[in-house]
């Protein structure tokens, strides 16, 4: 299968799995800006929200089996598998521990600032050489950043 073929195939799967993907952003955006904004106990608040980032694991589960479904090479699939993992990590980030940062007033030191900012520029500058190292063992599986592309194309 040539790589134009493993796009569309995860083109289709991208359209398939939109509403799940759906399901599981629009409560965890109310969830961070209920958060943001209540006087509730942090401790709680963030403890559903990591509850409902956990239970997204499954989706990025599932499209990471999708994916290294694509390829016959067992190195590809051990980095399809760490970047799907790395995307996973970014979004608790995201998602928890900035939040969780922002309401206990934690940002406003420059130390958990940088360490913050700097563990993310190292997930997405560890994406892009991912991405180098799966173009490089197989050249007809997508890079992530082609399937990124892909998700928001009809």
């Amino acid at each position: 299968m040539n790589k134009q073929e493993r796009l569309h195939k995860v083109k289709r799967m991208n359209v398939q799995w939109m509403l799940l993907r759906l399901m599981f952003a629009l409560p965890t955006g109310v969830l961070i800006y209920y958060f943001l904004q209540s006087q509730g106990s942090p401790m709680i608040m963030a403890a559903f929200l990591l509850s409902l980032t956990s239970a997204a694991s499954i989706l990025f589960m599932r499209e990471a089996r999708f994916v290294k479904a694509l390829t016959t090479h067992d190195q590809a699939k051990k980095v399809i598998g760490i970047q799907y993992q790395l995307d996973y990590l970014f979004v608790i980030m995201m998602a928890v521990i900035f939040p969780l940062m922002m309401r206990l007033n934690i940002l406003t030191s420059l130390i958990p600032f940088v360490l913050f900012v700097s563990g993310s520029a190292f997930i997405l500058f560890t994406h892009h050489k991912l991405d180098q190292q799966l173009s490089w063992m197989d050249i007809e599986q997508p890079t992530r950043r082609e399937i990124q592309r892909t998700r928001f194309t009809w």
